[in-house]
């Protein structure tokens, strides 16, 4: 399990696959009946992902679990929390009709800072112990420690997919103010004027006009060529 939840730099890692099995994991070490973990987002907003359970009703109660409910709780508190689910009357009603009776959640921490949180649901009108409690802990911030490593190294190539494309375009304005200068008998500058009046004019990207330019030049030299 140990194994399973910290290889998340695989080429083949998928995120919503990842929080499936995370949710299996925690809800077999603690005995629950359902499972689900919400994640924070860019701007520190929780969202709930795939639940555990399919069904309506626990779909609808895991949906609120990023407003309401003990995984809102362990998240901004950084503690795990739990009760009878009469303890959170927003999420009551949904819970009682999806037979729940008692609710648990722990944070996922990295480095003391919550990254999301797992919630438990158990049928039985019996609380979470302390021993289950500590597992799901333990497993929940091994999984805050793997998702984080694999958002840094998505972050990392999304910053070097940028720079690859931002010199890409760089490389084509150039070819395309050397055609345009060519063309036109002007200078550098002057063909850069032109590329940006152009794409004003089109509502195009320069490095979208100048790949025009380019590509046009290279048609008129292979029909010279034939």
């Amino acid at each position: 399990m140990l194994i399973d939840l910290s290889d998340t730099l695989g080429p083949d890692f998928e995120l919503v696959s990842y929080l499936r099995r995370l949710t299996d994991h925690c809800a077999a070490l603690a005995a629950a009946d359902s499972a689900a973990v919400l994640l924070a987002d860019s701007d520190g907003s929780l969202r709930s992902t795939d639940p555990h359970a399919g069904e309506g009703r626990v779909a609808a109660l895991f949906d609120r679990h990023h407003e309401h409910g003990p995984g809102s709780t362990a998240f901004a508190t950084a503690a795990a929390n739990g009760g009878p689910v009469t303890r959170w009357p927003a999420i009551t009603g949904v819970a009682t009709l999806a037979g729940f009776a008692h609710a648990h959640a722990v944070p996922m921490r990295l480095r003391g800072t919550p990254l999301g949180a797992v919630c438990l649901y158990r049928v039985a009108d019996q609380a979470f112990d302390a021993e289950q409690v500590a597992a799901v802990q333990a497993v929940a911030d091994i999984a805050a420690i793997g998702i984080n490593a694999e958002r840094a190294v998505r972050q990392r190539q999304t910053r070097t997919d940028q720079l690859q494309s931002a010199l890409e375009s760089r490389v084509l304005i150039e070819q395309a103010k050397g055609v345009l200068a060519e063309r036109h008998h002007q200078s550098a500058s002057e063909s850069f004027q032109e590329l940006r009046s152009l794409s004003r004019s089109h509502n195009l990207k320069i490095a979208q006009v100048a790949a025009e330019v380019v590509r046009s030049a290279a048609h008129v030299r292979l029909a010279a060529r034939g």
